[in-house]
């Protein structure tokens, strides 16, 4: 990313709270990947095994962790050392940011707000934006165009609403609370009475809750509980196309990655990682700190702390286990033919 800002190298050690090994004079215009710097631009190094382009990049500066042997003769002027480079580089992608955008304090003149909502101070209201009866907009928040909060709906404040999101009736969002282009929230859970008859759908009149400093990605749906909640709790990231089904519970500062799904009842603990495209059965509780693997189908409880891997999921000494079984029956099969031909042989 080229930009017009222009920052000494020793600005970005002093910033990031590293050291230097190089030229401590160079200027860095922009950032960009190991395989796309230009010159001067800074970029990072987050993983050891694509030290390789350290050789080939033009990168006038690379942050780099503290235990990454650098090479003698690389044509990199300065490398930045730190603890964490993922971390530091995060601090100078800031540093070249474009400016933030500030959102009109108001109601566009196309958006349909009830009488009996109740909008706080300094709100951005977008064109064609719909706040229906008795909702509520905390203080500072934002409703980009295109967006329909339902009737009793409590937003909170310093909110950031992107275009095109429903946020059906009844339901709570915190503060502090990013909601991405396409999402869904509030929409009936799949609840059906199948018989003889046909399929009779069940009433589903509970709500979601989202608590503080949640992150939600684009395109994702969170279903109304069929009764009481859906809670989504402090610091949870979500990210794009992940969908939470009726009565889902996922505990603070746990991360839920694309095309992920959640059934209904399913209780996920705190700091709980669920990879991409994992499937978690309904009514199972993940124990807090859990990791599963992407693409796992998890059918049963998985304690605080475990990790696990595969369909049906398991744990990685489990899975190793099974996998290695065709290789060891092979070995078997193999043994037990030698003994019969030494039998043979000594008859």
């Amino acid at each position: 990313m080229k930009t017009n800002v222009i920052i000494p190298i020793d600005e970005i050690v002093q910033t990031v709270k590293g050291e230097i090994q190089g030229n401590d004079k160079i200027e860095i215009k922009g950032i960009a990947s190991l395989s796309e710097a230009g010159s001067s631009d800074i970029s990072f190094l987050g993983n050891s095994k694509y030290l390789s382009q350290i050789d080939t990049t033009e990168a006038a500066a690379v942050v780099v962790g503290q235990n990454v042997k650098l090479p003698e003769n690389s044509k990199v002027k300065a490398f930045v050392i730190c603890n964490n480079p993922n971390k530091a580089f995060a601090q100078v992608i800031k540093m070249f940011a474009p400016p933030e955008i500030k959102y009109q304090v108001g109601i566009h003149s196309s958006a349909v707000v009830e009488s009996t909502a109740e909008i706080g101070n300094g709100v951005s209201i977008g064109a064609c934006s719909v706040i229906s009866k008795d909702a509520e907009i905390g203080n500072n928040t934002v409703i980009l165009p295109g967006v329909y909060i339902g009737p009793e709906t409590k937003i909170g404040s310093d909110c950031v609403i992107h275009a095109n999101v429903s946020i059906r009736e009844r339901c709570i969002i915190g503060n502090n609370v990013i909601i991405h282009s396409g999402t869904s929230i509030g929409s009936d859970g799949f609840g059906y009475e199948a018989g003889p008859n046909g399929i009779i759908k069940i009433p589903q009149v509970g709500i979601v809750q989202i608590d503080n400093d949640v992150e939600i990605g684009a395109n994702c749906t969170i279903d109304r509980a069929r009764f009481g909640k859906t809670l989504i709790k402090t610091g949870v990231k979500i990210d794009n196309l992940v969908h939470i089904a009726h009565n889902v519970e996922v505990g603070e500062h746990s991360m839920l990655i694309g095309q992920s799904g959640i059934a209904g009842s399913a209780r996920i603990g705190k700091g709980v990682i669920i990879a991409a495209q994992a499937g978690i059965n309904g009514h199972i509780t993940i124990g807090d700190g859990a990791q599963i693997a992407g693409t796992s189908g998890v059918h049963k409880n998985i304690a605080p702390g475990a990790k696990a891997l595969g369909t049906p999921a398991e744990t990685p000494k489990e899975f190793m286990v099974r996998y290695m079984l065709p290789k060891t029956i092979d070995k078997l099969k193999k043994k037990i033919k030698e003994l019969e031909e030494k039998i043979q042989s000594k008859s």
